[in-house]
């Protein structure tokens, strides 16, 4: 056989072999992951149906009626009424009534939030310093992660948060860009299809309630799944420079029964940027972490016997 037949085959070959496998390695697909619980009040009640226990005594033959005199005092009976008649009738009625009603019920009442105004990306950039996943991510169509700061005054800052979420969004601000640091978390949480909004500390993935940031001018709203907030918080310096931070967008479950929010996933973590510069560069630390969905096969052992063996062939032909 020629050898320049085979030597065209095996090129043809590797080819082939080396578009299927680039194919394969460039997809990435990574899905959200969403947990919600929900547990309904309890309820219960108690009722003693009241009890009635009359005596009547019949009047004797002998029954004698005294006239009451001109100036007549009459007393209106309590419940437990005692009615004695004149001689020799004695009329007894008692009434002795109890009702006992007990509901144990744990509501968490949902805040009334003002509706959401339209939340998009402009003044990104020029006014406010935006993170978002993915990239381009557009909060006011899209189904994304999307959060922005932008300076007030000082250290007071207006946020805008949005994702999707059955449970929780949590907009944070960290002085370490890393996600078991201490974040101050501003939560914004499906509350039986209202927002709820608190606020808290992220440690280490879990939520701490016990601590109360300051926030106002709080406004919530819930379409499709979708959560989108506004508020405005004031931060405290940090140690570097005064707006140095490290933004985050968490997500979690959330029992709207007990008002507990769940462990936090991280959606969008930032590096530490200026918040009062909104041309800032951010970037996504988690966007680089993700795997293929399509792992490395074997056939990536087979390229370099066919191009060994192609490079043999080629110098024999020679």
């Amino acid at each position: 056989m020629d050898k320049r037949l085979i030597l065209s085959f095996l090129l043809v070959t590797l080819s082939l072999e080396f578009m299927a496998t680039s194919a394969q390695s460039n997809a990435t697909t990574v899905a959200p992951s969403s947990n919600a619980t929900t547990v309904a009040p309890s309820s219960n009640a108690t009722t003693v149906v009241p009890s009635s226990n009359a005596t009547t005594v019949a009047p004797a033959n002998n029954a004698t009626t005294v006239a009451p005199a001109n100036n007549a005092t009459t007393v209106a009976p309590a419940s437990n009424a005692t009615t004695v008649a004149a001689s020799n009738a004695t009329t007894v009625a008692a009434s002795n009534a109890t009702t006992v009603a007990a509901s144990n019920a744990t509501t968490v009442a949902p805040n009334t939030l003002p509706a959401v105004a339209t939340i998009s990306r402009q003044e990104c950039g020029s006014s406010k310093l935006c993170a978002a996943e993915p990239s381009e991510c557009s909060p006011a169509s899209g189904s994304c992660y999307f959060l922005s700061a932008k300076q007030q005054s000082g250290q007071n800052y207006s946020f805008e948060l949005s994702g999707q979420s059955d449970g929780y969004i949590a907009a944070g601000v960290s002085s370490t860009a890393s996600q078991t640091a201490r974040h101050r978390a501003y939560i914004c949480a499906n509350n039986n299809g209202a927002v709820r909004f608190f606020t808290g500390f992220i440690n280490n993935l879990v939520l701490n309630l016990t601590e109360s940031l300051d926030s106002s001018n709080q406004r919530g709203s819930i379409n499709s799944g979708k959560i989108q907030c506004t508020f405005s918080a004031v931060l405290p310096d940090t140690t570097t420079r005064a707006a140095g931070y490290s933004l985050s967008v968490t997500t979690g479950p959330y029992d709207s029964s007990s008002g507990q929010p769940g462990t936090a996933s991280f959606r969008i973590l930032t590096p530490v940027v200026n918040l009062s510069d909104p041309t800032a560069n951010v970037s996504n630390l988690l966007s680089n972490s993700t795997s293929s969905a399509y792992p490395v096969t074997h056939t990536h052992s087979f390229l370099p016997v066919l191009l060994v063996t192609v490079s043999m062939l080629a110098f024999t032909t020679a």
